[in-house]
């Protein structure tokens, strides 16, 4: 993939702002968009579900990430954008995730950057989400991060129940996230992910809860 590629600024603001109405005016015509994605952390990604398989929310972090305003949104909304230029922009993300506060070991697993696509024609999602995710996952995890991808109709299962579908939002997106000890399940079975995963953490920790 080409490393030159020109990018657009995103600008960054609190999830926490939406449900405040103090949306970005640039982004103030995708208000329908934010208030369905804001509604489903809210109501999917914080809480309890029967069909997780295990207690406590879908995303056990998202919660106090979201008070202590660590829950940064973005959105990319040009036309019909080209796989190399949006892993261009999510690279771009990358590294100003790293330098994002918090940066503290304790803290750090709290923060967060998810850029919407509202304007991603369906059949253009598979391309775009699934395929700079797939693209970019072994360079992220080699650097102590986890890139996810979420859209209306991800199959992806969970962990501990394969009919759960965590992955389904309501607006096309990509997260960019710490690795937590708990991540080994998502990347066991390839070597490059899971040597990436033993140089941040050195053992695998199968005690530990395991996160979707």
């Amino acid at each position: 993939m080409p490393s030159s590629v020109s990018r657009p600024d995103i600008l960054l603001f609190n999830l926490k702002d939406i449900s405040s109405h103090k949306i970005p005016e640039i982004y103030l015509p995708y208000t329908s968009e934010l208030s369905l994605f804001s509604g489903w952390v809210t109501n999917f990604l914080a809480q309890s579900n029967i069909d997780l398989g295990r207690t406590g929310a879908v995303c056990p972090y998202v919660q106090y990430a979201e008070e202590k305003g660590f829950f940064k949104v973005g959105i990319f909304d040009e036309p019909n954008p080209k796989q190399d230029f949006v892993i261009e922009l999510i690279r771009n993300l990358k590294d100003i995730f790293i330098a994002m506060l918090p940066t503290t070991k304790k803290d750090q697993k709290f923060k967060a950057i998810t850029i919407l696509f509202p304007t991603l024609h369906p059949d253009q999602v598979i391309e775009i989400i699934d395929g700079v995710q797939l693209f970019l996952k072994p360079e992220f995890v080699k650097q102590g991060l986890m890139i996810g991808q979420f859209y209306e109709n991800c199959e992806q299962g969970g962990l501990r129940n394969s009919n759960f579908r965590p992955l389904q939002s309501p607006v096309p997106l990509l997260a960019i996230r710490n690795m937590v000890e708990t991540d080994w399940p998502f990347l066991e079975g390839d070597e490059i992910l899971e040597k990436a995963y033993k140089d941040n953490f050195g053992t695998i920790n199968f005690g530990a809860k395991v996160n979707y």
